[in-house]
């Protein structure tokens, strides 16, 4: 199958497929929601969920339901699935690798999201997370030898950010999930969220809550707890939903951790999170609880929700995966005033989310314009930005009318 290429479905049909998948896996839905699918939905079961880290759960999903999915659509999701557990095994053997050379030269690794998920919270089934990528944090004054202990390993320079260096260890394949594929580490020396250029950052968060327990592969890590842990991946997928990049996986991640979630947990996540920074948190948590069905205790809720702009409430309210998915076939503008009118608390605020969507920070153009952004002459990616947005702007009115 060419995964490059979107499903023969119809754009509704694909939705309605996506839809049913972030319910079905979960088990909120009976079995008989997908049995009359045939191999055309169960085609597009599988691009949707190679697309959305979904892999593996799907696999599962399909051998413990019984399911019967024609082949070869079925043997192409169970070796999908088989590469991708070996790759999730690899890439925390990476990680473990990494770390221990990182405490070597003095400098003190975080893993999170995947890299912490996986062995924390999928540990009855680490092959259940798929792992696209290496995510660890260290100070900033520590970049230095962070970087040297990538080269050490192998690892050669990708690219660089505002909040990250990304190094890339083996060679690219075809194949995203294969075992052997890429490994990329994104050394990062701060932790920030954006949302239409507005930055949420939780390093300072995160370093608080780290403490040194066991890891994978007999090592220990400095590891954050689950409250912490919960409150990142949900302000790191509320970005992703907003700019339609959201995926099964968000479902996923985020059901485990409020399962693992107790009373005390609850209220030091409400603690955590201050009521101008709901707007962040909560869209995730609010599309996971209607497709996963989860028991949220109401104060976390209100609190959450009681601190979001009307606006942001309505999009959660009248979108699905599907809209906010690389399952809709109507690409965003990229400018960022649909997302300022969501998040925005107050007109002001709103004037500042355009200015930093239209004007970004320098090094959040790298990945556009990575040669020209490390010369004197990076703040022509502003107009490069622009008018690529204007020119998308335009192609959307013509074909719209």
């Amino acid at each position: 199958m060419n995964y490059t290429q979107r499903p023969s479905l119809s754009p509704d049909q694909l939705a309605r497929v996506t839809n049913m998948l972030a319910y079905w896996l979960p088990g909120t839905v009976a079995d008989t929601a997908v049995s009359h699918w045939g191999a055309v939905e169960w085609a597009a079961a599988e691009w949707t969920a190679y697309w959305q880290n979904g892999l593996p759960w799907l696999a599962q999903r399909i051998r413990e339901s019984s399911m019967v999915v024609p082949e070869p659509v079925n043997g192409r999701i169970q070796t999908l699935d088989a590469g991708s557990r070996e790759r999730t095994r690899r890439m925390l053997d990476a990680a473990a690798e990494l770390l221990e050379a990182l405490a070597r030269a003095g400098v003190t690794g975080l893993p999170f999201k995947g890299a912490a998920l996986a062995p924390l919270v999928y540990a009855e089934d680490v092959g259940l997370r798929p792992l696209g990528d290496l995510d660890v944090l260290i100070c900033q004054a520590d970049l230095p030898q962070g970087v040297a202990v990538l080269r050490e390993l192998g690892y050669r320079h990708y690219s660089q950010s505002a909040e990250d260096v990304v190094y890339l260890r083996g060679e690219r394949q075809a194949n995203i999930w294969a075992a052997d594929n890429v490994q990329p580490v994104e050394l990062h020396f701060t932790l920030r969220e954006e949302y239409a250029g507005i930055g949420y950052n939780l390093a300072e968060m995160m370093w608080a809550a780290g403490e040194i327990r066991p890891y994978w592969a007999n090592i220990v890590a400095c590891l954050p707890d689950t409250p912490t842990l919960l409150h990142h991946v949900c302000a790191h997928a509320t970005s992703d939903w907003l700019i339609q990049q959201g995926r099964l996986m968000h479902i996923a991640d985020i059901r485990r951790l409020c399962g693992r979630m107790a009373a005390a947990d609850w209220d030091r996540l409400v603690t955590a999170v201050a009521p101008r920074n709901a707007r962040f948190v909560y869209p995730a948590l609010a599309f996971t609880i209607r497709y996963a069905r989860l028991d949220v205790p109401s104060r976390v809720l209100a609190h959450l929700r009681d601190n979001c702009p009307p606006n942001l409430l309505a999009w959660i309210d009248n979108t699905e995966l599907a809209d906010n998915s690389a399952a809709n076939p109507i690409n965003r503008s990229g400018i960022g005033f649909d997302l300022a009118r969501r998040l925005a608390l107050s007109r002001p605020d709103e004037m500042r989310f355009w200015l930093r969507s239209l004007f970004p920070r320098r090094w959040n153009l790298s990945k556009r314009y990575p040669r020209l952004v490390g010369t004197p002459f990076w703040p022509l990616g502003y107009v490069l930005l622009n008018l690529d947005r204007a020119r998308h702007l335009i192609r959307k009115v013509v074909i719209g009318g």
